[in-house]
């Protein structure tokens, strides 16, 4: 199994950005096997939508370029800062200690 951690972020133009390590899981929207391989993985997740971090932003900003999420803690690093159908949602993963 291929160690898999924090790698240096680099956002796209609309602000976005996933782990370029996390495997093509396909397009379905069945998330048993990213759930599978995170445990795989001995990651624990957590994340969260923009909400009312984004209220303020400027019409133009249609994407979520000045949003930038605070890490949970220091342990923690980005998985994807991603679109869906609830707006912008931010995702960090940890190593779970055993």
């Amino acid at each position: 199994m291929k160690p898999f951690g924090p790698v240096e972020v680099k956002r796209d133009a609309d602000g976005w950005w996933y782990h370029p390590n996390i495997p093509s899981f396909g397009e379905g929207e069945d998330p048993a096997p990213y759930i599978a391989w995170v445990k795989e993985q001995g990651l624990e997740l957590k994340g969260w939508h923009s909400g009312d971090e984004l209220e303020d932003l400027p019409d133009e900003d249609a994407a979520c370029t000045a949003w930038n999420p605070e890490s949970p803690g220091p342990e923690w690093f980005l998985m994807g800062i991603f679109d869906t159908d609830d707006g912008p949602y931010v995702q960090w993963a940890r190593r779970v200690t055993p």
